[in-house]
C-alpha cells in the first residue's frame, strides 16, 4: 500500500524512554565490511547485528561526503553513543537488528517492496523505537519512506535530518534538524562524542514528545557551529 504524503502515519509511543529498546536504520550506505557493497538502484539493504562493533562497519555511497563517516561511523550511525545510553539506563537497550541502505532512484520499487519488507524486519526485532539517518538529499526522502513504513507496522520512529526540506516533503512522523550540520555529519564531527550524544538525546526527546506528526524540531548547537558548518568537501572517489 502506498500512502499519500499528506497522511502521515504515526504510532504513539506507549513505553517510557528508559523502558525502550532502539534500533538504527540508515540510508547513508553503512554495512559490515564483509558484506557486499551497495550498487545504485538495487534497493537492497544490509542487516546489521545488534552487537556489531564500530570497527566492523564501513560506508559505500557516492552521493555525499562520507570521509568523516570513514573516520568515525557514529557521525551517521551512532551505534556507540546508543550503546552508552543503554549502559547508563537512559534507554532499555540496543536492538538485535539494525538496517543499512544505499542510494536508489527506483522509488516505485522502494515504496511497493523494499520499504515494507524492511519495516517487517524491524517489526520482528526487539526494537520498541527506531532512529533514522540519511545521506544525500534523495536519501533523506528514501529514509522518510522507510520511516513511514515502520510507523505503519506499529513502531514509533524519529528521523535526524540535515536536509529538512527534503525530509519535510516526504512527511516524516517525527524529526529533528541540527541546524548548520551537513551531509555526512548528521550527529557532528568525528570524535565529537559529546556532540553526538547531545544530538542523539535530542532525537530521543523528540521521540518521547506527544506532538502532532510531521513537526521537525530545529535545534541549534551554537558551541559547535564553527566545526560543523564549513563548506562540504568534494567526495572522494
Amino acid at each position: 500500500m502506498v500512502m499519500s504524503k499528506r497522511c502521515i502515519p504515526y504510532t504513539p509511543r506507549f513505553r517510557e524512554l528508559k523502558e525502550s529498546v532502539f534500533a538504527l536504520v540508515t540510508t547513508t550506505g553503512v554495512h559490515l565490511r564483509d558484506q557486499e557493497p551497495y550498487i545504485e538502484d538495487d534497493n537492497s539493504w544490509r542487516l546489521i547485528p545488534g552487537d556489531v562493533q564500530a570497527s566492523q562497519l564501513m560506508v559505500t555511497h557516492e552521493h555525499y561526503d562520507r570521509r568523516d563517516a570513514g573516520r568515525d561511523i557514529n557521525v551517521v550511525f551512532p551505534i556507540e553513543r546508543l550503546r552508552e545510553l543503554a549502559v547508563e539506563g537512559i534507554i532499555a537497550g540496543v536492538s538485535d537488528k539494525h538496517l543499512g541502505f544505499g542510494f536508489t532512484q527506483n522509488l516505485r520499487d522502494l515504496y511497493e517492496r523494499a520499504a515494507p519488507e524492511m519495516a517487517k524486519i524491524i517489526m520482528h526485532s526487539k526494537a520498541d523505537g527506531v532512529i533514522v539517518t540519511a545521506g544525500c538529499p534523495l536519501c533523506h526522502r528514501v529514509a522518510v519512506a522507510i520511516q513511514r513504513e515502520i510507523e505503519m507496522v506499529g513502531i514509533p520512529t524519529v528521523h535526524i535530518t540535515v536536509i529538512p526540506e527534503s525530509s519535510r516533503q516526504a512527511g516524516p512522523p517525527r524529526a529533528i534538524y541540527p541546524k548548520g550540520f551537513r551531509q555526512g555529519n548528521i550527529l557532528g564531527g568525528p570524535g565529537q562524542n559529546d556532540l553526538q550524544r547531545k544530538v542523539l538525546l535530542d532525537a530521543l526527546r523528540r521521540w518521547e514528545a506527544q506532538e502532532e506528526p510531521g513537526h521537525i524540531w530545529e535545534i541549534s548547537y551554537q558551541e559547535y557551529e564553527s566545526s560543523t558548518s564549513q563548506p562540504m568537501a568534494a567526495v572522494e572517489e
